[in-house]
């Protein structure tokens, strides 16, 4: 009992002394602790920040790995150029749309599909294309998106070596079925050889010309080294490529019949490759390959698709710059999840779709949107969706995986990856950014920002539904699917996580997928909470039309979207979660917010939640009060909007302790440091939980300890003590452990007794004293003996 007693009247005492340095602490909204990565604001879950894997280079190329991370462009680097394509746009001319779309909710131009088997849906998709030249020879260099099968794919280069369209010949052979002006010479590759095909259609195998053919499945690629003296290289040529099916012998382009979506007399061509991204408009283009379609529909006629090659400037090892364009733009990254090669179509082709990946390959694309103001030596706000002029930020949507990912499992590495992309390549204000999201966009706001919510600024869901799906009303769900979709598909729930994340929240009235009655009822979640909110109404927008509209709702979301910056240091946390939808081999799912870390559930089945209220009186929020405003907005002639705003009074006096009330909680992590707590200061924390539960400290000292209920302390490792308690009420306390509390004030141990001799300590002092002066006085007589000798 007495050990008990000393711990918590030290405890006691050492808060009380502490409170006095208040002052010195950082406020709520200062950083609790520098950006992981410069761009990346702390916090983010390990997906985050995993490395890019590299992509194997493929042998027979002797050149780096110098291809645009830009889709639609080129550059050159030490003696080779280097071109890009669109990512999935295979899709050929635009004909008879026969096979289910395995995206139809996001349609190609082109109608084209692959027959099953190895093409995998993606069988003829060029990636990316590059031409070297040494003293000896040329290299030409096809990566394909997808490499099931090498015999899959055939790829057709016309040189125009001249670039004059009045020469050669226009007529692409191996029954190509396209054209293009001034071609003199072709190269054909596939898996069961090359070949050069001269104007007048004479073939020669490079075998024979003492070329070479490398066909690489680990890179996906092919290689041809051509000897010059087969292909003489000089001058300035224009090249142009196009991709198709290999014919049985592989030496030609296999039909496409109307089976697979051709229309009769249009060209077994599923891609043409040096498209710019100029040439494909952004608008209502979805895979980048409406020119492509329309020129593969209208004669096959494909000279507007070519790149310049100065043979000079490759003999010069000229280097270019990674072409940084402003504006739109489609980017690729490679990423951590193997899910094998190809495309694949919805099960029963379920229009709503089916929460599987469609996108499987290693290369994914996303499309970001830099403003005419970037600058890159001034960090820029990033905005996930649009308005990025008008705020003057780097904007960024990802494909996900597919467009019925619902940012699931691998649709949510995928965000988490293009965040890390985005902070590699361009420089981002970590603690500005807003999330936003028009339809399965605006749900995916409500999962990711209440899930997330220590990252972002601020979130503002369009016509975002509230669950995986349509609801009508509260509970009359419609959910897109099952699993995950159902069972940790309503967001509602997770609402209170936003005390420190505003939403705004747009709609239409006349929304035909999100019924209006729904986003008002979520709406009032926020209003019930207290939390700060805004609602803006607009009467006639819908859903469909909206979701082809820029800007969508004609509203002044930018101005609404603001220049503020992240909460990071809050002093009452509240965060709820679906302990089912956590994935650590991903790096992925719910593991807490803020200074609240590392949670855990005592019960993860589906469909389960678990709570955490936490409040540190180390750092007290002031008083709050609010105010409902309701009005027309004047920037969105006829949109009604209502809003809640929070207006600040007294602060409380700062205490160095900790309430945590748990609900469905097996363990969590207090970041003390980030809870407001100093260096070394004693606290104590109030837990109540409905399970056995595991509470590690962070942020102790080496001397310090962790006791429970008055029970002795426990020693502190590596700076976190650890507390095991069971389900009900409990008093945990830190603090210095009292034999360095009593070092540290350097208190007097006189008058206690020595345990080796019994004696008190006062008397050995006072004989310690008398031995050392006599010591002393027998120095001073020897020295005088020694002088006078």
């Amino acid at each position: 009992m007495g050990r008990r007693r000393r711990w918590g009247l030290l405890a006691a005492a050492t808060a009380v002394a502490v409170g006095a340095l208040a002052p010195l602490l950082p406020s709520r909204h200062a950083q609790s602790a520098p950006s992981i990565t410069s761009g990346l604001p702390s916090g983010v879950p390990a997906a985050a920040l995993k490395p890019e894997p590299a992509l194997p280079a493929p042998a027979g190329w002797p050149f780096p790995e110098s291809f645009p991370r830009t889709m639609g462009y080129g550059r050159l680097s030490a003696g080779a150029f280097y071109w890009t394509d669109f990512l999935y746009d295979d899709h050929g001319a635009r004909g008879a749309q026969l096979q289910a779309s395995s995206t139809p909710i996001a349609p190609a131009a082109g109608t084209y599909a692959y027959p099953p088997g190895p093409a995998s849906g993606n069988g003829a998709d060029i990636f990316r294309t590059g031409i070297g030249l040494d003293a000896q020879a040329t290299y030409w260099r096809i990566d394909w998106t997808t490499l099931v099968d090498p015999s899959v794919p055939i790829a057709l280069f016309a040189l125009d070596t001249d670039d004059n369209a009045t020469t050669g010949t226009a007529v692409w052979p191996a029954a190509a079925g396209i054209r293009s002006a001034g071609a003199d010479r072709f190269l054909l590759l596939s898996e069961r050889g090359a070949w050069l095909i001269g104007a007048n259609g004479l073939r020669q195998s490079l075998e024979t010309l003492g070329g070479a053919l490398t066909v690489d499945r680990t890179a996906r690629s092919f290689v041809v080294r051509v000897p010059r003296a087969a292909l003489p290289a000089s001058g300035v040529w224009r090249v142009r490529l196009a991709a198709g099916l290999a014919n049985a012998a592989g030496d030609g382009f296999a039909p496409v019949g109307p089976n697979l979506g051709a229309l009769p007399g249009e060209p077994p061509v599923y891609n043409v490759a040096f498209r710019a991204d100029a040439q494909e408009p952004t608008r209502l283009n979805l895979w980048r390959d409406e020119q492509q379609a329309q020129a593969l529909s209208l004669g096959g006629d494909v000279s507007q698709f070519s790149a310049p090659l100065d043979w000079s400037a490759l003999a010069d090892q000229r280097t270019t710059p990674e072409p940084m364009p402003k504006g739109y733009s489609n980017r690729w990254y490679v990423s951590s999840l193997d899910l094998g090669q190809g495309v694949v179509g919805e099960s029963n082709n379920e229009y709503q779709g089916d929460l599987r990946p469609n996108f499987l390959g290693r290369v994914q694309p996303y499309s970001v949107y830099v403003p005419k103001s970037y600058d890159p030596a001034k960090p820029a706000p990033l905005t996930w969706h649009a308005f990025c002029e008008k705020r003057h930020s780097i904007c960024v949507t990802t494909l996900g995986r597919g467009p019925d990912g619902w940012y699931y499992d691998e649709a949510e590495v995928d965000f988490w990856e293009v965040w890390h992309q985005l902070a590699a390549t361009y420089t981002l204000d970590p603690d500005r950014t807003v999330l936003s999201g028009f339809s399965m966009g605006g749900w995916g706001t409500y999962k990711l920002g209440l899930t997330y919510p220590s990252l972002f600024a601020k979130a503002m869901p369009l016509a975002g539904p509230a669950i995986c799906g349509i609801r009508i009303v509260p509970g009359a769900d419609l959910y897109a699917n099952g699993g995950r979709c159902k069972t940790e598909g309503n967001t509602t729930p997770l609402v209170e996580n936003a005390r420190w994340l505003p939403f705004v929240i747009h709609q239409g009235v006349v929304d035909e997928l999100v019924p209006v009655a729904s986003v008002i009822a979520q709406s009032q979640t926020f209003d019930n909470l207290g939390y700060r909110y805004r609602l803006q109404l607009y009467p006639t927008g819908d859903h469909l039309a909206s979701s082809v509209e820029d800007p969508i709702y004609l509203g002044d979301e930018a101005s609404q979207m603001g220049n503020g910056t992240r909460t990071q240091n809050p002093g009452h946390v509240t965060y709820a979660w679906y302990p089912h939808l956590a994935r650590p081999e991903w790096g992925i799912g719910p593991n807490g917010a803020y200074w609240v870390q590392d949670v855990g559930a005592a019960d993860g089945a589906p469909g389960k939640l678990a709570r955490i209220d936490a409040t540190s009186g180390a750092r007290p929020e002031p008083a709050v009060t609010s105010t409902v405003q309701r009005g027309l907005d004047p920037a969105a002639a006829g949109s009604a909007y209502t809003e809640r705003v929070w207006h600040e009074a007294a602060t409380p006096p700062r205490q160095p302790t900790l309430t945590l009330q748990l609900t469905n909680v097996s363990g969590l992590t207090v970041d003390l440091a980030g809870a407001g707590f100093l260096p070394g200061e004693a606290g104590a924390a109030a837990v109540t939980s409905d399970a056995p539960t595991r509470l590690v400290l962070k942020g102790l000292t080496p001397t310090m300890g962790v006791s429970v209920d008055g029970d002795a302390p426990t020693a502190v490792t590596g700076g976190t003590g650890t507390a095991a308690l069971a389900a009900g009420t409990h008093h945990v306390t830190f603090a210095p452990l009292p034999s360095a509390a009593a070092s540290r004030r350097g208190a007097s141990v006189l008058g206690s007794q020595l345990p080796a001799t019994g004696a008190p300590e006062t008397a050995l002092a006072v004989g310690g004293l008398v031995l050392l002066l006599g010591a002393l006085s027998l120095r001073r007589v020897l020295a005088r003996v020694v002088v006078r000798r």
